[in-house]
């Protein structure tokens, strides 16, 4: 989505966003989503039919030593059967148009079951503690 346009979509993909933002444990806020999506460092991709926006998904370039990833952060919405295989087409069409290695996905365990049978695999688990 365009940079401009982020205030006018904002309103509608918070609330689809709000769960992904909160189950980061404090590592991003609402506020410091809009930000990186105003200045470049997220791109916002809304899953939409006409007028109904059904899913709002955030990404930024992950640049590793070896692979650059497309890396979605935030993913919410609803209808997940209705848009899935699209997002990860358009995802993988991406990046191979962007000269990157693939494209991965933090979130919930049960994305995993949901993408699995789109041939992609968990590799590792996140685990954390607070000091």
């Amino acid at each position: 989505m365009p940079q401009a346009d982020i205030s006018i979509a904002w309103p509608i993909v918070s609330p689809l966003l709000a769960p992904a933002i909160e189950r980061s444990e404090g590592r991003i806020s609402s506020k410091s989503v809009v930000q990186w999506l105003l200045d470049g460092r997220y791109v916002l991709w809304l899953a939409h039919e006409d007028e109904t926006v059904s899913a709002a998904l955030v990404t930024r370039i992950a640049r590793y030593p070896c692979k650059n990833m497309l890396t979605v952060d935030l993913c919410g919405g609803r209808q997940l059967n209705g848009w899935l295989d699209e997002a990860d087409r358009v995802f993988r069409a991406f990046s191979r148009e962007s000269g990157l290695d693939g494209v991965e996905l933090y979130g919930r365990t049960g994305w995993a079951r949901a993408l699995k049978r789109l041939n992609w695999r968990q590799s590792a688990v996140l685990v954390e503690t607070d000091v």
